[in-house]
């Protein structure tokens, strides 16, 4: 993960399996999420189009009418840079994929090419939520092990949780914290691979999921994703033991 405030601070040996960068847009007459697709395929290396049933109920006073209409889906590959971009007419609204995340050089550049695309194609186009999700899993044989990768809190909440079961097949907790509009969804804990069986692998999760809900023009957005970063990082160097981020740089 990386933090874009001053500078690099790439963790060259991170440990993030999945990151997931995510623009829910608001629907207008000028939104165009097939055409944004079609223009953004020029950087990946293919597309694949899913079409999606899409059902709905009118409701009139004596009756009801069930129509059925298909939207699609364009998800967009790029095999060089470990990334796919989906655009949904059906959720209208666009995300990034990786499993490979390095820095934040993943997804800057692919960001302003979709901003200058939405300008030119859709006028006054707005989002109203921005997300990006760090998925972080951590190796742990042994209980002992917790402390040593999670910083002080986090490894007594979860030992706590640990405590006085024998037979636990996963323990996760959760927490919110909204500061001024920005948000940040922490889950953490014990998901167990192996699940459901009984607990015998302590790998450890960190799944940082920072988001703003409010409307945003396209032209806010790269500002607004710095931040996410910025705040997503900070939890996480808040939460790691310090010891086990200088092994990770």
């Amino acid at each position: 993960m990386t933090e874009d405030i001053t500078g690099d601070n790439t963790l060259s040996k991170n440990e993030i399996k999945n990151f997931i960068l995510r623009v829910d847009l608001i629907n207008n007459d000028q939104l165009d999420i097939a055409k944004i697709a079609e223009t953004m395929s020029e950087y990946f290396d293919r597309t694949e189009k899913k079409q999606i049933n899409k059902f709905s109920i009118n409701f009139t006073k004596g009756s009801s009418e069930l129509t059925k209409g298909d939207t699609f889906d364009y998800v967009l590959v790029s095999e060089e840079k470990s990334i796919s971009m989906t655009f949904s007419e059906t959720q209208c609204a666009f995300w990034l994929e990786s499993n490979q995340y390095k820095d934040n050089s993943l997804y800057k550049g692919i960001m302003s090419k979709v901003v200058n695309v939405v300008d030119s194609l859709c006028g006054e186009a707005k989002s109203r939520r921005i997300g990006l999700r760090y998925v972080n899993q951590f190796k742990c044989k042994t209980k002992r092990n917790i402390g040593k990768i999670y910083g002080k809190r986090l490894s007594s909440v979860v030992r706590a949780m640990l405590s006085g079961e024998d037979l636990q097949s996963r323990v996760i907790g959760m927490e919110e914290y909204n500061d001024d509009g920005f948000k940040i969804r922490f889950q953490y804990g014990i998901p167990n691979k192996f699940y459901p069986s009984v607990i015998g692998v302590f790998d450890l999760l960190l799944d940082i999921d920072s988001f703003i809900e409010s409307e945003s023009g396209a032209s806010e957005w790269e500002g607004i994703i710095t931040s996410l970063n910025h705040a997503a990082y900070g939890k996480f160097v808040k939460e790691i033991n310090p010891k086990y981020i200088e092994v990770l740089n």
